[in-house]
């Protein structure tokens, strides 16, 4: 790892396919690479099923073991694999039918993420990346401190990203075992129903209001209520418990 300064953010100086080739030796869910097309303006083209499984049972020996592919609302394909190889293979793709492309690794089924409080602002996040691997045996993707302009604490909590999706309970740094804290991104809320529990792609509700459940025409006339705690607030409160 490379941190020439005392910054608040860092990331481990592997490289993509390197980290996701020690994969094998850990648990994880699901590897998901997306395919997008060079030029940011257009999208990737939706064509004849039988022509893309030629190309890519051409491109890759492992094409058995992609166990899925799909075209994204964004105009991107998503390939799921459970093979590292078959990932990294798909990861190095410059060309999807003689379209340009860029690749990219979704983290969130091959990493964990928790938070560690009272780390001190002195010390530099190349020094606790290594402090965190010797004792710990694991591989730090990412350290982030939670740190603003001009702060002047002597102590700040730590986000630290992982390889693998096993979080431990507890850490050990300088000869102490500190308890960690789980880090949950801000919540996917659909905004057709407003509510955290499903995606887009499963969701068979009818649009509703966000201030109240239900739907109406015109301005809202009666009270907030949360469709997700029932509580006197709209459903994109940040103060709604489910959110929190």
């Amino acid at each position: 790892m490379a941190d020439k300064s005392n910054s608040a953010y860092m990331r481990c100086g592997k490289t993509v396919n390197e980290l996701v080739m020690r994969l094998e030796a850990l648990q994880y869910e699901e590897i998901n690479i997306i395919i997008s097309n060079v030029d940011k303006s257009k999208k990737m083209p939706q064509t004849n099923p039988f022509l893309v499984q030629d190309f890519i049972k051409k491109s890759f020996n492992r094409h058995h073991l992609i166990d899925n592919m799909r075209y994204t609302r964004q105009g991107k394909i998503q390939f799921t694999t459970k093979d590292a190889i078959c990932a990294v293979q798909l990861l190095s793709l410059t060309k999807f039918m003689d379209i340009d492309v860029s690749t990219d690794l979704i983290w969130e089924n091959i990493s964990a993420r928790f938070l560690v409080a009272d780390i001190p602002t002195t010390t530099p996040l190349e020094e606790l990346a290594k402090e965190i691997q010797d004792k710990n045996d694991c591989l730090v993707v990412e350290l982030r401190r939670f740190v603003k302009l001009n702060y002047s604490k002597v102590i700040c909590p730590v986000l630290i990203t992982i390889l693998g999706t096993t979080v431990p309970e507890t850490i050990k740094l300088w000869f102490i075992r500190q308890r960690i804290q789980p880090s949950v991104d801000r919540p996917r809320q659909w905004n057709k129903c407003f509510v955290y529990t499903h995606g887009t792609r499963t969701c068979d509700k009818n649009n509703i209001c966000f201030r109240r459940e239900g739907d109406h025409i015109g301005p809202c006339q009666q009270p907030p209520k949360c469709v997700n705690c029932s509580g006197s607030r709209n459903a994109k409160s940040r103060s709604c418990p489910v959110y929190i």
